[in-house]
C-alpha cells in the first residue's frame, strides 16, 4: 500500500527481493510449526499407548485412551481448522503469484543524485545487526512445552526478530551507496522501508515486553523482560533516525 500510494519514490529491487525472502521464510516457519506441534501431539499419543495401556496399568485404560483422544481430536481440528496445510497451500499460491507479477515490473531509468554523507549514517545498521541479536535472544528458544501466554509470546518474539533481520540487507545497501550517486528511489525507498519495518518492530517489542511484565506477577520472570525493553529501546531511536533522514531529502 505503501508503494502503491505514494508516487514520489519506486519499489527498488532491493526492496522486492527483501519482500520475496520474507514471504519465503514466513510460509517455512508456519509449515515447520505445523510440523512440529503436531508430531509432538502424535508421538505423546504414541508413547501413551505402548507405555501406559500395552505394557502399563490395565485399571487407567480408560484414563489414558480418553486423554489420548482429546490429545487427536487436536489433530483432527488442526486439519480441518484454519491453520491447516490446505491454507498454507492456498497461501504458497498466492505467493506464487505475486512472484509471476513481478515479471512484468518496469525497470526504470533515473537521474542520480550526490546526497549529504551525513544522511548515510553507519551506525543505523550497526544497530539493525545489534537489534537483530538482541530480538533472537527474546525468544523463548529453551523451552519445549508452551502454554497458551508462552506461546503468544514465543509468536511475537519470532515474529520480531524476523522483522528486524529483513532491515539488515536494505540499512547495509544504504552504506554501500554513501559518497556515490544515487537514484531518489534508492534513498526514499530503503529509508520508507526501514521505517516501516521499525514502526512494526517498535509495536512488537512493545507487546513482548508487556507479555513479560504480566509474567513478573505469575512468578515466571525471566531475563527476556530486559532483553525486550533494549530491543524496544533501539527500535525507537532507529526509527527516528531514519525519520530523520527522510525529513532531510530534499532531491
Amino acid at each position: 500500500m505503501l508503494w502503491q500510494n505514494n508516487k514520489s519514490f519506486n519499489l527498488t529491487k532491493t526492496t522486492v527481493r527483501l519482500l520475496i525472502f520474507l514471504g519465503f521464510f514466513t510460509i517455512v516457519a508456519y509449515f515447520f510449526s505445523l510440523f512440529m506441534y503436531k508430531y509432538v501431539l502424535i508421538f505423546d499419543t504414541a508413547e501413551i499407548i505402548r507405555n501406559n495401556i500395552l505394557y502399563g496399568n490395565p485399571n487407567l485404560v480408560f484414563d489414558f485412551s480418553a486423554q489420548n483422544y482429546k490429545t487427536l481430536s487436536y489433530v483432527t481440528t488442526i486439519f480441518g481448522g484454519f491453520n491447516s496445510e490446505a491454507i498454507l497451500f492456498a497461501e504458497a499460491l498466492v505467493f506464487e503469484i505475486f512472484l509471476f507479477k513481478s515479471k512484468t515490473y518496469e525497470v526504470k531509468e533515473e537521474k542520480k543524485h550526490e546526497y549529504d554523507l551525513f544522511l548515510f549514517d553507519p551506525t543505523i545498521s550497526i544497530l539493525f545487526i545489534v537489534l537483530a541479536i538482541v530480538s533472537f535472544v527474546s525468544i523463548n528458544i529453551f523451552t519445549f512445552r508452551y502454554d497458551e501466554l508462552a506461546s503468544l509470546e514465543m509468536g511475537i518474539s519470532i515474529l520480531g526478530f524476523m522483522i528486524v533481520a529483513s532491515g539488515i540487507s536494505p540499512s547495509a545497501q544504504l552504506i554501500k551507496g554513501r559518497g556515490e550517486p544515487v537514484t531518489k528511489s534508492f534513498f526514499r525507498g530503503n529509508y520508507n522501508l526501514l521505517f516501516v519495518l521499525l514502526i512494526l518492530s517498535t509495536i512488537i517489542f512493545a507487546g513482548l515486553f508487556s507479555i513479560n511484565v504480566v509474567f513478573i506477577s505469575l512468578n515466571r520472570s525471566s531475563y527476556r523482560l530486559v532483553t525486550s525493553l533494549i530491543a524496544l529501546i533501539i527500535s525507537i531511536v532507529l526509527a527516528v533516525k531514519v525519520y530523520i533522514k527522510l525529513r532531510l531529502d530534499n532531491k
